[in-house]
């Protein structure tokens, strides 16, 4: 099953009656039309783009109680995407300057790919509620516990290299989308010796080199037999390949869309 096809099981019924009752003016048969939906993530898909959920959706620091986290990226998602088709460039944040890059067709067309756009709903969704674990395991003789944080690049580099080769998908993955939440959503922090909560112990880290993990681990991920069930081998390659281009898009969401709102959204 593609990302795309299991698009509706992110959704819950309240998203789907956020958009009919956002979108759908005509009409009073809410709950008909929600159940006709349903079945039909094509039709679901065409919605989101409307303006009008857009609009509702903007400025509202509390949106989280109407509706899903995965639900407003794709939103924002959309959006961005229409925005980008309008442009020829987009702005890379090199030091403290803003330096244009011909770059927004190309990331345009990757954005044109449904799979692409609900994978990147989905990683934003996953940080807003951002896990943590105690681990207890022997080395070199001795017994340590360990917490760690799936935010945290160098956490959960550490943990990888506890697990077996053959186990390692989510790791992987997940340091993946680590490396691209950080460089798309959080670009000013790369190279900073301030510590904060998104860079953690990685705060000397430069967006190259969160591109370089990027590209490794989404190719890493690409070749289990996890991505190929979920799905995902084919985005996950495509990111390895295009993860500057891929970035953009989130950098362009989150200093026109979000800006005000990340550090509350974000665990």
């Amino acid at each position: 099953m593609s990302v795309a096809m299991a698009y509706l099981q992110d959704l819950t019924d309240d998203d789907i009656y956020f958009i009919v009752r956002t979108i759908v003016d005509k009409r009073q048969d809410y709950d008909h039309i929600c159940e006709l939906l349903k079945d039909k993530p094509d039709l679901v898909e065409i919605m989101l783009e409307d303006e009008k959920l857009f609009w509702r959706v903007q400025d509202e620091e509390d949106i989280f109680l109407e509706i899903s986290p995965f639900l407003l990226f794709s939103i924002l998602i959309q959006q961005t995407k229409k925005h980008l088709e309008k442009k020829n460039c987009t702005m890379e944040i090199i030091g403290r300057e803003r330096i244009p890059v011909f770059d927004a067709e190309d990331a345009v067309v990757l954005l044109q790919n449904k799979d692409v756009r609900a994978y990147l709903a989905r990683m934003l969704a996953s940080f807003t509620r951002v896990d943590s674990t105690t681990v207890v395991y022997r080395a070199r003789g001795l017994t340590y516990q360990r917490h760690f944080s799936e935010l945290d690049f160098d956490d959960v580099l550490e943990l990888a290299g506890l697990v077996e080769l053959p186990y390692r998908y989510d790791f992987y993955k997940r340091l993946a989308d680590i490396s691209l939440f950080i460089t798309g959503i959080f670009p000013e922090y790369m190279g900073s010796a301030i510590p904060n909560r998104y860079i953690g112990r990685g705060g000397c880290r430069t967006t190259q080199d969160y591109e370089e993990e990027g590209r490794r681990y989404y190719d890493l991920a690409s070749t289990y037999d996890e991505a190929r069930e979920q799905g995902l081998d084919h985005v996950l390659s495509k990111f390895a390949e295009k993860f500057t281009t891929i970035r953009k898009p989130l950098n362009y969401l989150s200093e026109n869309f979000i800006y005000n709102y990340r550090g509350k959204w974000f665990a």
